[in-house]
């Protein structure tokens, strides 16, 4: 296949698998728009779950220079603003596969949506307290995000053990646990802890085991399945705020249980942590980091929606932030726009409002832009 420019080409799309059993889906990248599992494909193509026709499409399109459709919303809309994506944080531009035909060396295993949280940056794709919310509260813009559908609707009616026990659900799991190649395995939700056979999942893995968790569950079920599992696992926590603006951010869980369970992690398992940056957790970031922050931590940019990205922000929080934390500098430099702006004061104002919050938590000059 003839090799030509990388401004489309992604590594990603050869060696990272994403797979959310509960919505029977897959991606290649964690970034990536999910795409539906053909099951009457994989029932008679065992072992090929990351070899689907639509995978290879892609592969071949992006040898090709040409921009897939899945990576819009978090990759080429951030870049053709300027600002920094997941692709151009990771290098993954540079050239490593040219076979369309691949084996994840990352796999990404998303259990389900089951989470206590409505975290301000997040979406009812990976909580069902987000799902719950819109369901009774309505839509808060006139997105997909905020929409109900079919699917969504399958997953409130359907408990976890319905769903996990269905047939479909088992066929993707045991694909999953068929996959030798990976050398890095992540667990990711909603939140794992809620998942119910976590133990068992972990167990049958082959390679180095690494949980994504918001640790919002109870102290004593997070205590009682951290007793079921070997030493070996790591912890990547999910915070990036302290005290009033975590819990404004992690709405649903509380700062004192957050200290609580974190004090659970840290006494056996190896942890980072992974702080996701956006117009709303910037502040009080810098404060996180010096009091928790380790040398493995992750960011994670927001990028979609772009109007919660960092660099949707008012001038003197731009100019603070900059000299506070240099290695934001280009995500919060890029301009926003006048729609940004509205959509982030009406879905603030919105979030607020059915939560009860206090927005004297942040700064006034914040506040101040966003009421201009």
């Amino acid at each position: 296949m003839r090799i030509i420019d990388n401004q489309y080409y992604c590594s990603q799309k050869f060696w990272w698998m994403t797979v959310e059993p509960e919505r029977r889906s897959i991606a290649s990248c964690c970034a990536a728009t999910p795409e539906k599992i053909d099951l009457s494909w994989l029932k008679t193509n065992s072992g090929q779950l990351f070899n689907m026709p639509t995978l290879i499409s892609e592969r071949e399109a992006m040898l090709n220079n040409q921009p897939v459709v899945s990576c819009e919303n978090t990759c080429w809309s951030a870049e053709r603003v300027g600002l920094p994506s997941r692709r151009t944080k990771m290098l993954s531009s540079v050239r490593t596969h040219t076979d369309v035909v691949s084996s994840p060396s990352t796999l990404h295993i998303n259990l389900g949506s089951d989470c206590n949280l409505t975290c301000s940056y997040c979406t009812k794709q990976y909580s069902t307290a987000w799902l719950r919310d819109i369901d009774t509260n309505g839509p808060y813009l006139n997105e997909t995000r905020f929409q109900i559908n079919n699917n969504d609707r399958v997953v409130l009616k359907l408990g976890q053990k319905a769903i996990k026990s269905s047939d479909s659900y088992q066929l993707i799991v045991n694909e999953i646990r068929n996959i030798k190649t990976a050398n890095q395995i992540e667990i990711t939700g909603g939140e794992p802890f809620l998942y119910n056979g976590l133990t068992e999942l972990v167990n049958s893995l082959t390679g180095p085991v690494d949980i994504f968790t918001g640790l919002g569950v109870d102290t004593k079920r997070l205590e009682r399945i951290l007793d079921t599992l070997p030493d070996t696992v790591t912890f990547t926590v999910s915070a990036e705020n302290v005290g009033e603006l975590y819990e404004f951010n992690r709405y649903g869980n509380t700062w004192s249980n957050f200290l609580t369970n974190l004090e659970l992690i840290q006494k056996r398992f190896n942890h980072r942590f992974c702080t996701v940056v956006s117009n709303l957790t910037i502040h009080g970031l810098e404060k996180f980091r010096k009091q928790f922050g380790t040398k493995q931590d992750l960011i994670n940019l927001c990028t979609d929606p772009n109007y919660l990205s960092a660099s949707v922000l008012d001038t003197e929080s731009k100019i603070l932030y900059q000299s506070t934390m240099p290695d934001l500098l280009d995500t919060v430099t890029v301009e926003y726009t006048a729609e940004q702006k509205e959509k982030l004061r009406k879905y603030l104002y919105r979030f607020v409002e059915i939560r009860n919050l206090n927005l004297q938590i942040f700064p006034a000059h914040f506040i101040n832009w966003i009421n201009e």
